[in-house]
């Protein structure tokens, strides 16, 4: 009997291959081979749809980040001088570290955010457990997304409220740092009460009580069939393989 299409999720491998490929990239690779890598992703999400949902929270606390390493390892790291700002020398070993620094952390922080923009949680949740991953685990993942929907979530009806109230809490990253700091206590106290709720919840269904049988297996079958793209499949591994081996010849010292 052919499964009705309400049942049936399709999924890419292609995504979470190359999402694992750029992690990698971002820590085995040269800085010159980093950066048509970092290239081809920001002209690619820049372009995507997605773009304000995977460049809001860089622009906001990564990019400041960034900004900040630069200047502190260009002030006091030790080194030939490259430019100066009045009194303060740039050193050119402080701006190359904040540089490969500034490469993996724009690689990881975008390519993370891509993956969780395009591909919706609950069908990466179905997936790994169609894969026979261990449900505590894919439970532990639900909650530890849904921490980062709630804070965030929350974090925007404040700053409203506090605008609502006469108070410019989005001026300046210094003034949302002023008005953060106070109530990381109560968000956090917050997250974990809804966090028991939904833990709860998902116990109450046995949810995270058993291992995930495969689809193939005799003794269970899931109902939701996780259609998986085949020519994604053999595109992300084969990228995978390349970006190991290049990995791999960077450690012993080949490249």
């Amino acid at each position: 009997m052919p499964t009705p299409d309400s049942f049936r999720r399709k999924y890419n491998p292609l995504y979470h291959y190359l999402l694992f490929s750029i992690i990698l990239a971002a820590f085995a690779f040269k800085l010159e081979w980093q950066l048509p890598i970092l290239a081809i992703i920001v002209i690619t999400t820049v372009l995507s749809r997605h773009r304000k949902i995977i460049y809001r929270g860089f622009l906001k606390f990564v990019l400041p980040l960034i900004l900040i390493g630069f200047l502190i390892n260009g002030i006091f790291f030790v080194g030939r001088p490259v430019f100066s700002i009045g009194p303060i020398s740039f050193k050119d070993a402080g701006i190359l570290f904040a540089s490969r620094v500034a490469v993996r952390l724009i690689l990881i922080v975008v390519s993370v955010s891509w993956y969780f923009s395009t591909v919706k949680t609950e069908t990466i949740s179905q997936y790994l457990i169609a894969r026979g991953a261990d449900r505590r685990l894919v439970y532990i993942f639900l909650l530890s997304i849904a921490m980062v929907h709630l804070m965030r979530d929350k974090l925007q009806r404040v700053y409203i409220a506090q605008s609502a109230r006469g108070l410019d809490a989005t001026k300046n990253l210094a003034s949302r740092l002023r008005y953060l700091l106070p109530m990381l206590v109560p968000l956090s106290y917050s997250y974990i009460t809804e966090s028991l709720d939904r833990g709860i919840a998902l116990r109450a269904a046995h949810f995270a009580e058993y291992k995930a049988a495969r689809l193939s297996s005799k003794h269970t079958k899931s109902l939701l069939v996780i259609e998986e793209t085949k020519s994604g499949m053999v595109i992300g591994r084969s990228i995978f393989i390349i970006v190991v081996l290049i990995g791999l010849l960077r450690l012993t010292k080949w490249l």
